[in-house]
């Protein structure tokens, strides 16, 4: 039975005897019909005696073909370079850039695609003389894959005169300084150790480095297994990535560790050398999580599905919908009137929903490129974006109750039903559940998310593109089918009772953002939000009656008054220093512990079931999930009954383990729900959650 490995070494030495004989017949000074065009380059302008110089074979590859690394994995061959050198010259060894996968399972090959720019030091004899030039040569073979792989070969050549003080060549220098940059690199304070357990490896590097995706690369054969996907997970205070091993085992790992968000605090440096030493352990680690909902082979078109089935879902979670309801009563204004006037309020509504979209994309993908560590819902860890919005849902509701008016007059108030605010409004109305909807997390969405903050940024965005259009597809079918809008009552008197009650769950939006920034910064922030609140009410008051028409001074000055003590009050409250941790709290029998990544370990080593709440106060699914779910006595009943320890991470407050930890699962935000059964490996509840979903979830 032929093994994996014996397998790659035949489509190697195929590949080296096709090479053999086909290069000599296409061998020539300029390759210049092939999929990639070779050159010789370097960052001095002449040949100094006794000074090395740096020489770089630069492969400028077609677009979707690729060329391999040092070690291709199971198939390919990686570049060769024969020099031919005057005397007394000696090159180095090729200096090789971290590889990326170019092949998916099976057959799992690690390589380059655009362009490739190997350095290589050369080394000049110290007693050259004679007037040169002197011409350096190299033999570049290498191979080249799409749809088919052909080997090809360059004779490339480069003349430098010999100098006696030393010219740099800017140019080359340049390009040979951006390939170095992805040359990997050793960082002090980063210590990268391997340990053995059966069929696995484990390499570990401290939690604090490596942003992304973190993948191992080999740099040569017979280390692992490529084809199996590696797994990482955090240990303590540490990550540990799981390698398949390949037979028969070796006592030392070497080879890249690649991060795609970087090891530094900059971001700049993406590859780690690794090569250490492999020690055996007596008992296995605990198991590494599996990402049920977002699992590593989810495609792109994929995660765009879940997203607009989550955008979707997203207009009925409580914290979408009272801010929706607002955009549903401008629909029933314009059942009756002009179909293309419909039409175009729809557009402006999604214009706002994709552009705050963007914007919470971008924002999020800069401070994730920069070092921060955060998620869906960042913004609500901030107690000064909670108070604000507190007090802009304030302002909403007071509109929706008549106190003041945007962009029409209270005349139309009185007889007929109030007309909409214009595009702008439609438009602030998709910024607006935008903003709301960042504490709920809709079924779908956080397999959709974690993939999108995992990948590259433009991945990233189409996915959110895709969340955005999703919320805004109700909408969207509702303004281009008038036959739907014209079975709505025609608009009366009726509209302004409809309009003010619908302020209410405006109201209460706003107080749970104030019980919000309670939990964040304590009572005493709660009480100076609630006299901005006063003064937001001022304010609008104010403005109302100018807007009727009293031009006298007191109005005026109210709403001026009003404004500057909500400013003033609102920003006292947000920067109220913490009054308390965020702990949890005992609640329906549960005696909910703070969870660490230690004391999640320290349980199971003890040999308890151990079931995770990643949760936060200004998430409203988890609030939800927690009254009708893990609030029940049955579900209590049922804690006790199996010994589980039920741990509360608390995101509320920005925490960047927890935030590892949610990416480990493959989560960008909460809730999450994590049970650990012994040895078995971990399970990922549902978003939303039933008392039913729980007690299976639980099991025997």
């Amino acid at each position: 039975m032929w093994t994996a490995e014996f397998r790659s070494r035949t489509a190697r030495c195929l590949c080296w005897l096709a090479l053999a004989f086909l290069l000599p017949g296409v061998a020539r000074a300029q390759v210049d019909s092939s999929h990639a065009r070779v050159e010789l380059l370097a960052d001095v302008r002449g040949v100094v005696p006794g000074q090395p110089f740096t020489l770089g074979v630069a492969l400028a590859l077609d677009r979707g073909w690729h060329t391999y690394w040092q070690n291709p994995g199971d198939s390919g061959l990686p570049v060769r370079v024969a020099w031919d050198l005057p005397a007394g010259f000696t090159a180095g060894p090729i200096e090789w850039p971290y590889p990326q996968q170019v092949s998916a399972p099976p057959v799992v090959t690690y390589g380059y695609e655009g362009m490739l720019l190997l350095p290589v030091v050369v080394t000049p004899s110290a007693d050259l003389a004679g007037p040169g030039p002197l011409t350096l040569r190299a033999r570049v073979s290498y191979l080249v894959c799409k749809d088919v792989c052909l080997p090809e070969q360059a004779d490339v050549a480069l003349s430098l005169p010999l100098l006696a003080l030393a010219q740099p060549d800017p140019a080359g220098q340049r390009r040979l300084a951006d390939a170095r940059a992805r040359l990997p690199r050793s960082l002090p304070d980063i210590v990268i150790s391997a340990s053995a357990f059966g069929e696995h490896y484990y390499v570990y590097w401290p939690a604090a480095a490596g942003r992304g995706d973190v993948s191992f690369f080999p740099d040569h054969e017979g280390q692992i297994r490529h084809s199996v996907a590696q797994a990482r997970t955090r240990e303590g205070s540490r990550w540990r990535l799981s390698l398949a091993a390949a037979e028969p085992a070796v006592d030392r790992l070497s080879g890249v560790l690649v991060s795609a968000g970087g090891w530094d605090a900059a971001g700049q440096v993406r590859a780690l050398r690794v090569d250490t030493a492999v020690t055996p352990l007596a008992t296995p680690p605990s198991p590494a999580p599996a990402p049920v909902t977002a699992p590593v082979g989810m495609s792109l078109l994929w995660a765009c599905a879940f997203a607009v089935l989550g955008g979707l879902i997203l207009n009925l979670m409580p914290c979408v919908f009272p801010v929706l309801s607002v955009k549903v009563l401008s629909f029933i204004q314009l059942a009756h009137g002009d179909p293309g006037r419909v039409r175009r309020h729809g557009l402006a509504f999604l214009g706002g929903v994709m552009v705050s979209f963007w914007l919470l994309a971008g924002l999020l993908l800069a401070l994730r490129a920069a070092g921060g560590g955060v998620g869906w819902g960042f913004q609500l860890q901030s107690p000064g974006f909670v108070a604000a919005m507190a007090l802009l849902l304030t302002a909403v509701g007071l509109n929706l109750m008549g106190v003041f008016e945007v962009g029409l007059g209270l005349s139309r108030l009185a007889g007929s039903a109030p007309q909409p605010a214009g595009y702008p409004g439609s438009f602030f109305t998709g910024t607006l559940a935008v903003l709301v909807a960042t504490p709920c997390t809709a079924p779908f969405m956080g397999a959709a998310l974690g993939f999108a903050l995992a990948r590259p940024a433009w991945e990233a965005l189409t996915i959110f593109t895709a969340l955005g259009i999703g919320m805004a597809l109700p909408y969207l079918v509702l303004a281009e089918m008038p036959g739907l809008l014209a079975r709505l009552p025609r608009p009366g008197a009726w509209m302004v009772t409809l309009r003010q009650a619908l302020a209410f769950p405006l109201f209460a939006t706003a107080a749970w953002l104030a019980w919000v920034l309670g939990r964040q910064t304590g009572v005493d922030a709660v009480g100076l939000l609630l006299l901005a609140a006063l003064g937001v009410g001022f304010a609008a008051w104010g403005l109302g009656h100018v807007q009727r028409g009293v031009r006298r001074w007191l109005p005026g000055s109210v709403v001026v008054v009003g404004l500057g003590l909500a400013a003033v009050l609102g920003f006292a409250a947000a920067m109220r220093p913490d009054a308390m941790a965020v702990a949890p709290r005992s609640g329906a029998g549960l005696d909910w512990q703070a969870w660490s990544p230690e004391a999640v370990e320290r349980h199971r080593a003890a040999g308890e079931r151990v079931f995770v709440d990643f949760t936060a106060a200004w998430c409203i699914t988890c609030q939800v999930n927690k009254r009708v779910a893990l609030g029940t006595a049955a579900v209590a009943a049922r804690f006790a009954e199996l010994g589980i320890v039920p741990l509360k991470a608390d995101w509320t407050r920005y925490d960047p383990a927890i935030t590892q930890t949610l990416a480990s699962f493959g989560r960008s935000g909460v809730p999450l729900y994590v049970y650990y059964d012994g040895s078995a490996p971990p399970r990922v509840l549902p978003s939303v959650l039933t008392p039913g979903i729980v007690l299976e979830a639980l099991g025997d």
